[in-house]
């Protein structure tokens, strides 16, 4: 008992240290976007699975990420970088989708993603083995007609239904696309609530450090016009509130509630 105690000290401590880690290498060797991801959001992912050696719930994780991330990647990365919330100025691909988005993007939500279902899994659940429960095909069918929609808009030539120009432009997406769907499934589940909030607070911390990096190497800056005046630290590009309440408390929980809803047993 005393051992299982110390190595989860230990397990913690390395868990801490990662996002740390991560800054120090991405401003060392002025990393590249890509690279950040994987040191931030890709590595605590990583540790988890090979720590603990849960095969079955590393697999689930990424299928879930893939297939749940993309939708949400395109349709709130185009509308904020259309919109001037947000841009990511460099990217190591050749082009970017729709001439608009990064393809490091959708990779940063899906590892994300993929990480926040592999805590929530190995720490906190003890869900069913199925790979995928009938509801994700549901959400599956869901998010191609929500994508099918949204490129019938494009190729009608009305991409300024697109353009939110307005401080509350972050504001809405965040609501929409993730505070909506969390306080729902709380709203029917609020005994979900204690078992988020580790994931969010650890989750809160890392987007911290995160941001704070990719602003001083200016893999993202942000543009738009926010509620409140944005957060700047040591004469980096400013950051909004709005960041990290959405990517660092809300989106975790909304991940997790979309996880637990549509892939898992709710218990």
């Amino acid at each position: 008992m005393r051992l299982r105690k110390h190595l989860y000290w230990i397990d913690g401590l390395v868990l801490v240290g990662i996002p740390i880690a991560g800054a120090l290498v991405s401003i060392g060797f002025n990393a590249p976007y890509l690279l950040s991801i994987l040191l931030f959001y890709g590595a605590p992912g990583i540790y988890c699975a090979l720590r603990f050696g849960h095969r079955w719930q590393a697999i689930k994780a990424l299928f879930f990420a893939v297939v749940a991330s993309f939708p949400f990647a395109l349709v709130v990365d185009y509308i904020g970088t259309v919109s001037g919330v947000w841009y990511a100025p460099h990217t190591l691909f050749p082009g970017r989708f729709l001439d608009i988005i990064p393809w490091e993007d959708f990779i940063w939500m899906a590892v994300a993603a993929y990480t926040i279902i592999v805590l929530y899994e190995i720490f906190l659940d003890r869900g069913k083995r199925e790979f995928a429960d009938r509801r994700m095909w549901h959400f599956v069918l869901f998010s191609l007609l929500g994508l099918s929609a949204f490129f019938l808009v494009l190729a009608s030539g009305n991409q300024g239904a697109f353009v939110w120009g307005s401080q509350y432009a972050y504001l809405y997406l965040g609501v929409a696309f993730f505070l909506l769907p969390a306080a729902l499934f709380l709203w029917r589940f609020p005994q979900f609530l204690i078992r988020f909030l580790p994931v969010a607070g650890y989750f809160l911390y890392l987007t911290a450090l995160f941001e704070i990096t990719a602003t001083h190497l200016q893999q993202w800056i942000f543009t738009g016009s926010y509620l409140l005046p944005p957060l700047n630290t040591l004469g980096n590009n400013p950051v909004p509130y709005e960041e990290l309440f959405f990517v660092g408390v809300v989106g975790p929980l909304a991940a997790i509630a979309l996880y637990e809803f549509f892939d898992d047993d709710e218990k």
